[in-house]
């Protein structure tokens, strides 16, 4: 339950962090190239996701989501994401998951990427005996640490509930009992 709560919270400060401020930008197009740790409490598995960001959410977009969040509540978030320009896709095997968010954020190491789908990517642990009901994880929700020569690790909530909460006025719950690992992350230039 900590990596949990602590991957929740840079999930937020990402989500409402403040633009990015760079001399070195890199920017958009480009990809991603991950192994996806997968693991319930019966299984285990990897698989890899490929994440092409074609453009960085724009802050009026930005700006638009969040509010319908702490006006509307989670489901003017889900509406707000679903009407705003695709930024980018990530592809699971065959199946293509349009992104609707995505937010990077700069420090002296790195950058975060933060980026939220359309849609959920996969409910893991739903046909397990006692498993939580879908409603409400309408989204999926990534995060990389990306380090300044391009190679980096995340977490990805496939399956996610944000809703206003304290402190920083988001919170991200993930269907599964922690977030998937992403890792080997690898960045192309498009």
């Amino acid at each position: 339950m900590a990596l949990l709560s602590l991957t929740v919270s840079v999930l937020l400060t990402a989500l409402v962090g403040a633009a990015p401020q760079s001399k070195n930008f890199i920017g958009a197009p480009e990809t991603f190239h991950a192994r996806a740790q997968v693991s319930t409490d019966t299984a285990r598995g990897d698989v890899y996701v490929d994440i092409h960001v074609e453009k960085y959410t724009a802050d009026k977009d930005r700006e638009a989501v969040l509010s319908a969040l702490q006006t509307g509540g989670e489901a003017a978030f889900v509406e707000a994401i679903r009407k705003a320009p695709v930024a980018g896709q990530i592809e699971i095997g065959k199946q293509t998951f349009a992104i609707r968010w995505a937010r990077e954020v700069r420090d002296e190491k790195g950058r975060t990427i933060t980026l939220v789908t359309e849609k959920p990517v996969y409910f893991i642990g739903a046909g397990l005996p006692g498993a939580k009901p879908r409603a409400g994880y309408d989204v999926a929700v990534v995060q990389l640490k990306m380090d300044t020569a391009g190679i980096g690790e995340g977490v990805m909530a496939a399956a996610a509930k944000v809703k206003p909460g304290e402190p920083t006025g988001v919170q991200v719950d993930d269907y599964g009992s922690e977030p998937i690992k992403l890792l080997s992350v690898t960045r192309k230039i498009q």
